[in-house]
């Protein structure tokens, strides 16, 4: 590792159990269609069929009338005055990046939820869920994990949050955890809900941060620095190869009709700042070609995180 980045790769390829992780969930998957905000605490996902490609379509065609940069995440996180304990966002200090592209994912479903229900977007605790995924049910913190066990055990004992554990310290304070404390119930109130992209293609990436959803994705290669373009955003500059993950959170269609997503990594505010956000940045805007330069399924099917609105 060079001192020039020196940040620990977390992600992991897929594995056989890996692999169970994703058969279980989506055995449990149902229609879109069903229901939307059950609260129970049964593990629950979407199928990414013609009823949620219908929902989606509406909620982007409400952004783009009210104006999509209303809803970029940062927008929101300001104007309706959010003060949580971490911040937006901040920097991993372990190799769990699959934990933080989590989290990141879900706090754009949370943040415009906010704006839509009026309900102040609860803190989640970036390590909590991160470590039972790791431990396959029981708490084992360090590096590396697959997208497939984040997304069954968040399904499953929920989220917890950053109230019951406190100020993100890289995993230290999940040994505070205890399985059937009053955390957990809270954790319960917000479960993630999953919806498995098809395929990692732009496209589906792309309808889906339209829609105001965060997307987990990992792979093999990823921008570690950008600049800004002739269109004014900030895209790839630099790249770096090994197993990471992060958050697809925000789309945006530019004047001359060129798509981005907004990618968001969890190495610092390493990117350049751009036309819609003056300071550096977390992460930056991705084409087409970009993503298709990181899809893979080689660690984890790529998906998006609702969260309840617990």
């Amino acid at each position: 590792m060079s001192e020039e980045y020196p940040f620990i790769d977390g992600l992991t390829e897929t594995t056989e159990a890996d692999q169970h992780c994703y058969d279980e969930l989506m055995s449990h998957a149902i229609p879109f269609s069903i229901h939307w905000e059950n609260l129970d605490d049964s593990m629950k996902t979407f199928q990414w069929d013609s009823e949620w490609e219908k929902y989606i379509k509406h909620r982007a065609d409400l952004f783009d009338y009210e104006g999509r940069e209303k809803y970029l995440p940062w927008n929101l996180y300001k104007d309706l005055n959010v003060q949580w304990i971490d911040g937006y966002n901040y920097t991993q200090r372990i190799g769990n990046c699959c934990g933080h592209a989590h989290k990141n994912a879900l706090k754009t479903s949370n943040l415009v939820n906010a704006r839509q229900t009026g309900k102040m977007p609860r803190e989640i605790a970036l390590c909590i869920a991160y470590g039972i995924a790791r431990g396959n049910g029981t708490m084992r913190m360090g590096s590396g994990l697959n997208l497939n066990p984040m997304a069954r055990w968040s399904a499953t004992v929920g989220n917890f949050w950053t109230a019951d554990f406190g100020k993100y310290d890289g995993g230290n304070r999940a040994s505070k955890w205890r399985k059937g404390s009053p955390a957990c119930a809270n954790a319960l109130k917000t479960q993630s809900i999953p919806v498995y992209l098809p395929t990692a293609s732009f496209d589906l990436c792309y309808a889906a941060c339209a829609a105001g959803f965060g997307i987990n994705i990992g792979s093999g290669v990823y921008p570690t620095g950008s600049v800004p373009n002739g269109e004014g955003l900030a895209t790839p500059s630099t790249w770096k190869n090994g197993g990471h993950a992060v958050a697809l959170i925000a789309a945006y269609t530019s004047k001359s009709g060129r798509r981005y997503v907004y990618m968001e990594n969890s190495h610092g505010a390493r990117y350049a700042a751009d036309s819609l956000n003056p300071n550096r940045q977390h992460g930056c805007w991705m084409e087409e070609k970009d993503i298709a330069r990181m899809a893979t399924t080689k660690y984890g099917i790529w998906y998006v995180n609702l969260g309840e609105l617990g």
